[in-house]
């Protein structure tokens, strides 16, 4: 029995399991991926799936974040 994701749905449950995320924690958390990746939702959410390490993938994401903040305040400036 495996986990399955379509070009079109995803499975809401899959992920949250894959993650042990309660739904409310898969939306917070799909809302910081898509804004970060310039994504919609549903593909964030895609992307969540397909992660294995989703607390490095976050680190990462919040590393990226940080300089590309850097960078705007520097050229501000």
């Amino acid at each position: 029995m495996g986990f399955q994701i379509t070009t079109d749905q995803v499975d809401v449950e899959a992920v949250c399991k894959k993650h042990d995320l309660g739904r409310y924690d898969l939306i917070q958390l799909a809302t910081t991926v898509a804004r970060s990746l310039n994504l919609r939702p549903h593909d964030a959410i895609k992307k969540i799936y397909e992660i294995d390490d989703l607390e490095g993938f976050l680190t990462n994401l919040k590393a990226q974040e940080v300089e590309r903040e850097l960078k705007r305040q520097l050229r501000k400036n």
